[in-house]
């Protein structure tokens, strides 16, 4: 998944409390199932057209598709409205919130029966999938592919400067010392970039210690003020930039003007093109804390009214096949859905300067877990929103870690 893809992607759920009202009229409205004509299936995501998608519309002539793209900000306020309108389409890519409410208001058809026929292994998924199929009673839906957060450094930096390459077993300590080392006094190049991406925080304040999500809340104790007071440090002190948000954001990393950054799998795909030699790691965690990152999915589910059942499936069973999941990878840079899939290496987008710690990407995406993504969006990346106030000094750590984690989960319970 591209870079302004997924950042956007986090803010979809747009009015909270409306859209589990929406999930509420879906389960006792139309009966409709496609805006399409009877010989055509519909199926709905966000941004660009997929090339598995492509692939399997050259590979099946017989079937008529029409592909409903959505702008990544505006697709799930979209969706919502095909589904109380009656319009839904008959597959859709859904986040892993949604997931949950679709299947508890019966939007999307459980698929366990048809596991086998959709030449589906459960058991070969990546662990972490259990943490939402457990939140219902099974599945209605499967994991396009898998992201995570990683560092990135850029080598020729850490050359130029001594400083040692990052390992996995880094802490937060010797990221820091490494962002000193690595820092001009002349403000052309900082050790580290600042986060623009939201899940590189719930990352971190896992990787301090704290559960994240718990119940279906934001679970935070200790880990958030630790991790509040490491990204603080490093602006203070000027080896990483403030933190900017919206249009002022950008890429110093890419520019190379910051030797470290955080961010998610999908900019491999990004920086394949850059100057310079770069690698990655994984996130460092706090000193005597376990590894912790966040994983990123999205699911193709079927429209539980579809009248299109057969072609349905047989997109989801092509889309979840070697040969989709190859393609899914290879596009998009994710790592496939399943654990078997892994060593076929199709996730590895090499760029003419990097990367080659190709372990790093496969270690994080074994140890990352779904977290933050399992609550609704919009609280969470309001939450974001804080932690950069206060890092910039804008108000206070009580009022963080008290008042607006309490204001963030009424959020999330309100759109349950």
């Amino acid at each position: 998944m591209n870079t302004n893809a997924k950042r956007t992607v986090m803010r979809l759920v747009a009015g909270v409390a409306a859209v589990a009202t929406l999930m509420g009229t879906a389960a006792c409205g139309s009966s409709n199932s496609s805006s399409s004509d009877d010989n055509t299936l519909t199926v709905s995501y966000w941004d660009d057209e997929m090339q598995p998608i492509k692939d399997f519309i050259k590979a099946n002539p017989d079937i008529k598709v029409k592909q409903i793209r959505v702008p990544g900000d505006d697709y799930n306020t979209k969706l919502n409205q095909m589904i109380v309108g009656g319009t839904a389409p008959d597959v859709m890519l859904t986040q892993e919130a949604d997931y949950v409410r679709f299947a508890k208001n019966g939007v999307t058809m459980k698929l366990d029966d048809k596991l086998k026929d959709l030449g589906i292994d459960k058991s070969d998924f990546q662990p972490a999938v259990t943490d939402i199929t457990n939140q219902v009673d099974g599945y209605y839906g499967f994991p396009q592919g898998f992201a995570t957060e990683i560092m990135y450094y850029n080598k020729d930096m850490f050359d130029a400067a001594g400083v040692a390459y990052p390992t996995d077993d880094w802490t937060w300590d010797d990221y820091t010392a490494a962002a000193e080392k690595l820092t001009k006094a002349d403000g052309s190049q900082y050790g580290s970039d600042s986060p623009t991406f939201n899940g590189v925080w719930y990352s971190l304040i896992g990787a301090a210690g704290d559960k994240v999500v718990d119940n279906g809340k934001l679970s935070f104790g200790n880990g958030l003020k630790k991790t509040l007071e490491f990204q603080k440090n490093l602006v203070d002190n000027k080896w990483q930039p403030q933190p900017a948000s919206g249009s002022k954001v950008s890429d110093m990393f890419a520019a190379g003007k910051a030797a470290m950054t955080l961010g998610g799998t999908w900019l491999v795909s990004t920086y394949k093109d850059v100057d310079f030699k770069w690698d990655i790691a994984t996130i460092p965690t706090a000193p005597g804390a376990k590894k912790y990152n966040s994983l990123h999915t999205s699911f193709w589910a079927i429209n539980a009214k579809t009248k299109h059942s057969a072609a349905a499936e047989k997109l989801v069973k092509f889309l979840m096949s070697k040969e989709g999941q190859k393609s899914m990878s290879q596009s998009l840079g994710n790592t496939p859905s399943f654990q078997s899939m892994m060593a076929d290496g199709y996730y590895k987008v090499q760029g003419k300067n990097g990367p080659s710690n190709w372990s790093s990407l496969e270690a994080s995406a074994k140890e990352a877990k779904l977290g933050y993504t399992l609550v609704a969006s919009t609280p969470t990346f309001n939450l974001y929103d804080q932690f950069n106030a206060y890092v910039l000094g804008q108000t206070s750590l009580s009022e963080v870690t008290g008042t607006q984690v309490a204001k963030a989960n009424k959020e999330i319970t309100d759109a349950q």
